[in-house]
């Protein structure tokens, strides 16, 4: 293809191939512009070439531009032109083409190969002297990795000699293996490590080829494998030497043949074969004949650390711990293992096992409950007898410190917070009681005790260990403990002064009777002397509550129907509680008789019937029930033991207002109370407690906050149906007896005197002992009775009454005494089985005790 330009590039004449191969008649393109049927993007570069080309007559210039067809398609030509315009007949520039589109095409898909190729790629053109030899090579292209590996750009390098921009190729003699490819033909491929101008250590791949009349150069990075490979032989080595040095038998064995294929010196000394003899074996040769089976199997399964037995070349068997690894060994398939001697280790295992499991039956036998906290990572984990304690199982239980928090009654978690800084700041020992709610929602009282751990060193860590125990039972005994101590404390002060008060409401209260005795009923004096008459009887009962509750008073007791002593008692106890409050009595049927003093019992109901009525401002229904009752031996709600066996219940039930925990938990306390000053003394129930525990019984109370009050007293039952006959309050009688009256207070002495004067007794009185010796001695007419005080100064009423008895074996005797019952039996005188009368008495009681003791003519000495 040919066409001629003018100067200014317009075209003059276009062969007729050249018209076809633009798509057009050849006439249709002459006076056109040239410059105008080629790409833009070359268009420039033409334009210039073109322009220096006609400039200069004779000179040939060649490029290569796309040009457009009529079609609209773009084509590669290669246009060589030589500037004729100065040739007569010719005056132009002359330029024939060649269609190098197929051409380009390939070479930019060659290029874009290379682009993208993962290796860097170099392009290298021979570059020869005069002789053909070639001097160096010429970088005609490079990829973008190529650019990267040398850290130059493309532009920099293309059409530079390779060694004057990499000096290494020729130095490093990489350049005449460069020629050498060229001459014969033969690829090369090598690896090598080079240092980079800016001062990389590298392992490069090379495979070069020839192409043309130069080289494709093919690289590739292999550092990082060659690092690899470097670090795999040192690791390789490595475990070369751990394998031969472990203390712990190893081998290799092929998994196909089950042949061992190494061993080292560990199992050569351990297993007692030779090197020789493990390399004539397979691991079934070390295995007891019954567990091949199992080894087969556990062959086919991933591999797993496991324990089997071994036999030994002496035939010792061992339990050793083999753990296994998966590799090639010499192209063979094989697994390396490592077997650790456990049979030390299992039997010591077994030993604490059984010491653990020993002592976790013996921590559960006593209700505790173990934890461990680890207070740097704030786990906690549990042991010991939690469900039993507590009501959880142990995977029930907080797993952290908040959450056994949540379990810690709301007024203690101040408390327990408080120890927890304390113990931690101080690295000292916790311990704390508080309350804790079990599974069912009820609270216990435990307590906490935790030390921290210390480390091999003795330094302390940040684990604690402890136990928690309900002492909830403790705690229950201890205020009980607190409340026996109370009341005794306050008995032994009652007890102190009650023989003084007696002996004063003895002579106050019999001389009123006397007076009352002696006043017409429209005396003016009458109305004051019934006055202290009054105050003299709640003195006396004020007393006798004291004695009560502390257990002090004597009793005198007698078989009873409690029946027969809430009949008797109801009428008064109706008056006692006021219309607004129905009374309803329950009596069992048929009802075992009980042992007790009547009038204690009257006051155990009457104190009860006032706390009921007290209990229902408004009104309200109060109920009296009997019945019997078999109880087994244990502990009564006040802690005391309780024996088994037949008991008679007495209950008194309220609608009231109930009483809240703290309240019910001291209502027994002697002078508590929650009436309003002056409205009460405290010691109405304390004395019913008192009475109903010197009584051998036991009492409780079942109270709901609004719903009302039950206490239950529970009395011994005995055997029968006939209950003791009480002496009606009948006139005093009267009698001509001898009486021998020895009492060391004057004021009590001429009382009795006086009384029993008055009743026809002939009365001998003494002020002691030795005085009443005397009077005997000096008496002509034999002494019938003895009415003597328990306690004197110097030798007290039983010596006196021993002393009389031994010549006069048919006296009979009757003691006085205002003490307490434990005053009197430490002077010798049991009140149960002796004639016995209780400061601070009346006339006519007095009366009646003597006429009653005088008629049993049957000597009472002990």
């Amino acid at each position: 293809m040919v066409m001629l330009f003018d100067p200014n590039g317009a075209i003059r004449y276009a062969n007729p191939s050249c018209a076809r191969f633009l798509g057009y008649e050849p006439a249709g393109i002459f006076g056109t512009d040239g410059l105008s049927y080629v790409h833009p993007d070359d268009r420039d570069r033409v334009r210039t070439a073109f322009v220096a080309g006609s400039a200069r007559p004779g000179t040939a210039f060649t490029e290569m531009y796309r040009v457009r067809q009529k079609s609209g398609s773009w084509n590669w030509l290669e246009a060589r032109s030589v500037n004729l315009l100065a040739e007569p007949g010719i005056g132009s520039v002359v330029t024939s083409y060649r269609d190098m589109t197929r051409e380009r095409n390939v070479e930019d898909a060659l290029r874009a190969a290379m682009q993208g190729s993962l290796d860097a790629v170099f392009v290298l053109a021979s570059d020869r002297d005069a002789n053909g030899c070639v001097t160096d090579f010429v970088i005609t292209d490079v990829n973008a990795n190529g650019e990267r590996l040398i850290a130059m750009d493309r532009d920099h390098v293309v059409g530079r000699r390779l060694c004057k921009v990499l000096p290494v190729n020729r130095t490093g003699g990489y350049f005449d293996r460069y020629v050498r490819v060229v001459e014969t033909g033969e690829p090369l491929e090598e690896e090598f490590p080079i240092t980079t101008d800016d001062g990389r250590a590298l392992w490069l791949h090379h495979q070069v080829v020839r192409a043309g009349d130069g080289v494709v150069i093919t690289t590739r990075d292999v550092t990082a494998r060659k690092n690899d490979e470097g670090a795999l032989r040192r690791s390789e080595e490595q475990y070369r030497r751990l394998f031969e040095a472990s203390p712990h038998p190893m081998w290799v064995f092929d998994t196909g043949t089950l042949g061992f294929l190494a061993v080292n010196d560990a199992a050569v000394a351990r297993y007692g074969y030779t090197r020789d003899e493990f390399a004539h074996m397979t691991i079934k040769d070390i295995r007891p004949v019954e567990e091949i089976p199992a080894l087969v199997a556990d062959l086919q399964a991933p591999v797993r650390s496991r324990v089997w037995r071994h036999r030994w070349k002496d035939g010792t068997v061992r339990l050793v711990e083999v753990t296994g690894h998966n590799l090639e060994y010499d192209g063979r398939p094989g697994r390396l293992v490592l077997a650790h001697d456990v049979t030390d280790r299992q039997r010591a295992e077994n030993e604490v096992r059984a010491w653990k499991a020993r002592y976790e039956a013996a921590v559960r036998a006593t209700g505790q409950v173990l934890y461990d906290w680890d207070a740097g990572t704030n786990r906690l984990s549990w042991g010991g007898n939690s469900e039993a304690t507590l009501g959880y199982p142990e995977p029930e239980l907080p797993a952290d410190l908040a959450g056994w928090a949540e379990l810690i009654h709301p007024d203690d978690r101040g408390a327990f917070g408080d120890e927890i800084r304390r113990c931690g700041t101080a690295r000292s020992p916790f311990r704390l009681e508080y309350r804790v709610r079990r599974k069912d929602g009820t609270y216990i009282t435990v307590y906490d005790q935790g030390h921290f751990v210390p480390d091999p060193n003795g330094r302390l860590t940040e684990r604690v260990v402890g136990f928690v125990a309900d002492v909830t039972d403790r705690k229950r005994l201890e205020e009980q403990y607190r409340q026996a101590q109370k009341m005794e404390a306050v008995g032994q002060l009652a007890g102190g002064v009650a023989h003084d008060f007696n002996n004063l409401l003895t002579v106050i209260n019999g001389y009123s009777d006397i007076i009352l005795t002696m006043l017409h009923a429209h005396d003016p004096a009458r109305p004051m002397v019934e006055a202290v008459k009054r105050s003299g009887d709640r003195a006396a009962d004020l007393t006798r509550q004291l004695l009560a509750f502390g257990r002090q008073q004597v009793l005198q007791p007698q078989v009873l129907d409690l029946n027969a002593v809430v009949g008797e008692t109801a009428q008064m106890l109706r008056r006692l509680i006021g219309e607004d409050v129905e009374l309803v009595t329950r009596p069992g049927d048929p009802l075992l008789l009980v042992r007790a003093d009547p009038g204690q019992v009257n006051q155990v109901l009457m104190n009860l019937a006032v706390n009921a009525r007290d209990a229902m401002p408004t009104g309200g229904t109060l109920t009296i029930e009997t019945r019997n009752e078999v109880l087994e031996a244990g502990t009564a709600p006040d802690g005391a033991e309780m024996r088994a066996g037949p008991y008679v219940r007495l209950s008194v039930t309220d609608t009231g207002t109930g009483m809240t925990e703290d309240v019910r938990r001291h209502i027994f306390e002697p002078f508590f109370t929650t009436k309003e000053q002056g409205k009460g003394t405290g010691l109405g129930l304390a004395t019913v407690y008192g009475i109903v525990k010197q009584s051998g019984g036991h009492i409780e109370v079942e109270t709901v906050l609004g719903h009302g009050t039950t206490f239950r007293v529970y009395l011994p039952g005995i055997g029968g149906m006939t209950a003791s006959q009480s002496p009606g309050e009948s006139s005093a009688p009267k009698g001509a007896e001898v009486v021998l009256l020895v009492e060391d207070e004057p004021g009590v002495r001429g009382l009795a005197e006086l009384a029993l004067r008055k009743q026809g007794y002939t009365v001998l009185s003494a002020a002691s002992a030795e005085e009443a010796k005397a009077v005997v001695t000096g008496s002509e007419r034999p002494i019938d009775l003895l009415v003597t005080d328990v306690v004197m100064p110097g030798a007290g009423g039983r010596v006196l009454a021993e002393w009389l008895l031994t010549t006069r074996p048919q006296l009979q005797v009757l003691y006085m005494s205002g003490y307490t019952d434990d005053a009197v039996v430490r002077h010798g005188v049991e009140a149960a089985r002796v004639n016995f009368i209780q400061k601070p008495f009346t006339p006519s009681s007095l009366a009646r005790k003597v006429r009653e003791v005088l008629d049993s003519r049957s000597p009472h000495t002990s």
